[in-house]
């Protein structure tokens, strides 16, 4: 690609690429004959594929020993001649990296940097040399270098988080928008060797019945992928439906069945297929040749299967690719569903194993609808903490990466399986790993029990009657009506949580925004104190209870009074506060003085993008503005403008 952007050789060997006043890559390239090949220009890191404009600046190649000067209006960056190290400076001589100073996710002193692996030097299993690079033959990042020869380093600037997340979000490319109905509520089916299609319609019965919102349903690998009727277990062995869940009625009747239900369908997949030059894959526990793999795929499709869940722990770009070629076959009519995989956990459900950073996930994996943690247990109260604070701090919304969800599998006893899936209902996903809203903390430790796919299993032990894999024998009915109030709530809430996703897909920022993010001007928020509350969109500040105790301390930002979202109460805000949070039914979870939010009606399921009736609700007597974001809910026609934004204005008497 020709004129991608504005290069600046410093060596022979190593290229500075100017994408703005503010941002750069360096290149050091280890490749025979041409050092930078046209076709090598984009590497999967960028996912910006049109050219950028013309960028200002002036090179010295005699005033530093050993390194070269090149300054934009914005920036001075000496670029070492004889390794690879480079120095930022601004204009009046201020230091902008390296400095010693605190990291926050992915900044550092206001500076974004990384390769073609993960941020610069965060622990990771991938490589950092670029390998694949965008075609825009076939507009796939299907261009390959096999060996460790091109290494890319990226950095932006930016003097607030909100540009930092704007020019990450341009330069690595926008997280995926999901359907309207891909913001409700998920239910997996896991059922292990014991799972049948009549187990999976009376769930989805049950749901309805008992009143529970829900919209999409995650078949595991008991649908085909690695279990048949007694065979044992296959692990990704499969392609194609099992007999449990082809009778009484075929797959296509089934998801038709489901479909007049409302509900969409996802199934799970343990493996891949093949194609050539692939590298630094972990746990794939099968492979199929691509056009096979990719048939069994568009015959899911052709029957109504919505997407496919990859538990397959890529670190190479085996479920970007997976993903652009899915989106591809549904047509820009239909956004396809896409689950990938994100560890990280203080600890594993099935085996004692702890992911403090995604060290398997590329940066330019964001680029995919929404991932999950992995089989994180939820036993102790740390391990609640550790989600929120990974999900939506530390090493997700810190880290550019919006649509993370965790299991919800209420390992842990009634209080904390209940403050977990309230967690969920106000986080960017809410999905469960199998237990239902109605399962009594039995269900999660049996689950756990499943998932030890390396040790021998008691099959005996597991439950074999319909009610018990229903979770019906021990009915725990306080929890399911606070699961069931949260979820309402998500429910009323999507007209906000659609609109923030809009936010997310433009500008880059998270829907779960930390506090220091979110309030920059607080110097109380500074140094990222407060890792377990966050801004749920705009004006939504919620703070998980992240503890056993009675009351909990909660900061309130500076530069509005809140309102407490359930009794009304106002706080001044600027301060901190212990909150009583003795009552499991209840989330601290307050709303920005002078807040509008747009909500709808009570609803158990998504089906249409608009909002038959829309309620603004106003919160307080300060002055509010507020822009509502609509489109059809189901077409990628939104990505060229095809959409609606209405403005609301409130003013004081």
């Amino acid at each position: 690609m020709n004129n991608y952007c504005t290069g600046v050789m410093i060596t022979d060997r190593i290229r500075l690429d100017l994408f703005t006043e503010q941002s750069f890559r360096i290149r050091y390239s280890k490749l025979e004959g041409e050092p930078f090949p046209e076709e090598f220009e984009i590497p999967f890191a960028i996912g910006k594929t049109t050219p950028w404009e013309p960028v200002e600046y002036t090179v010295d190649y005699n005033s530093v020993v050993r390194a070269v000067t090149v300054k934009t209006k914005k920036l001075v960056i000496y670029c070492r001649t004889d390794r690879e190290n480079f120095i930022v400076d601004t204009p009046t001589g201020e230091r902008l990296f390296p400095e010693d100073v605190p990291v926050y996710g992915m900044f550092r002193n206001h500076c974004i940097v990384f390769d073609s692996a993960n941020f610069h030097l965060v622990e990771t299993t991938c490589s950092r040399y670029a390998h694949w690079f965008y075609n825009p033959e076939t507009g796939i990042y299907d261009r390959n270098i096999a060996t460790d020869s091109m290494m890319d380093v990226f950095f932006i600037w930016a003097p607030t988080y909100r540009e930092g997340y704007a020019m990450f979000n341009e330069l690595v490319g926008a997280e995926p928008m999901l359907t309207k109905k891909g913001y409700g509520y998920y239910q997996t089916q896991y059922l292990g060797e014991k799972g049948t299609q009549p187990l999976l319609m009376e769930t989805a019965r049950l749901l309805r019945e008992r009143d529970i919102p829900c919209d999409t349903l995650i078949l595991d690998f008991e649908w085909g992928d690695a279990v048949d009727e007694g065979d044992g277990m296959k692990w990704g062995a499969g392609l194609d439906w099992g007999k449990s869940y082809s009778a009484p009625l075929a797959p296509a009747e089934m998801l038709a069945k489901l479909k007049e239900m409302h509900y969409d369908v996802m199934v799970i997949h343990h493996n891949i297929p093949a194609y050539e030059g692939r590298k630094d894959e972990k746990w794939v526990c099968c492979e199929f040749p691509h056009d096979v793999w990719w048939q069994k795929m568009q015959a899911l499709l052709d029957i109504g299967v919505c997407g496919t869940w990859q538990d397959t722990r890529q670190t190479d770009i085996t479920n970007a690719r997976i993903y652009t070629e899915l989106q591809r076959r549904m047509g820009r009519g239909q956004r396809c569903s896409f689950l990938g995989n994100y560890d990280c956990f203080s600890d594993c459900c099935w085996t004692r194993d702890f992911e403090m950073t995604p060290r398997r996930q590329k940066v330019g994996g964001r680029r995919v609808p929404f991932v999950w943690t992995g089989d994180a247990a939820t036993v102790k109260w740390r391990d609640m903490a550790f989600q929120v604070k990974a999900i939506t701090n530390e090493q997700g919304a810190l880290q550019g990466v919006s649509y993370i969800t965790h299991d919800g599998m209420r390992t842990g006893g009634r209080a904390l399986g209940v403050r977990s899936d309230q967690f969920l209902a106000l986080n960017s996903i809410a999905r469960s790993h199998n237990t239902k809203p109605w399962e009594s903390p039995a269900g999660g430790d049996l689950l756990a029990d499943m998932m030890a796919i390396d040790t021998e299993r008691d099959m005996s032990a597991l439950p074999t009657s319909d009610k018990a894999l229903l979770g019906l024998e021990n009915v725990d009915l306080e929890q399911e009506r606070i699961i069931r109030k949260y979820l309402k709530l998500r429910y009323r809430l999507l007209p906000y949580i659609y609109t923030a996703a809009r936010e997310a897909y433009d500008c880059g920022m998270p829907l779960t925004r930390p506090l220091m993010v979110a309030f920059e001007n607080d110097e109380n928020c500074a140094e990222n104190r407060y890792k377990t509350e966050y801004l749920f969109g705009p004006n939504l500040l919620v703070a998980p209870v992240c503890t056993g105790d009675d009351t909990m301390k909660v900061y309130f930002p500076q530069g509005c009074d809140w309102i407490d979202f359930e009794s009304g109460e106002r706080i001044t805000g600027g301060q901190t506060k212990f909150v009583d949070v003795s009552d499991l039914s209840k989330m601290p979870i307050y709303v920005c003085d002078g807040a509008i939010l747009p909500m709808g009606e009570e609803k158990n399921f998504v089906t249409s993008a608009q909002e038959e009736v829309l309620y603004l609700v106003i919160y307080g007597k300060g002055k509010g503005t507020y822009t509502l974001y609509e489109d059809d809910g189901r077409s990628l026609d939104y990505q060229n403008g095809k959409c609606a934004f209405t403005d609301a204005l409130l003013s004081p008497p």
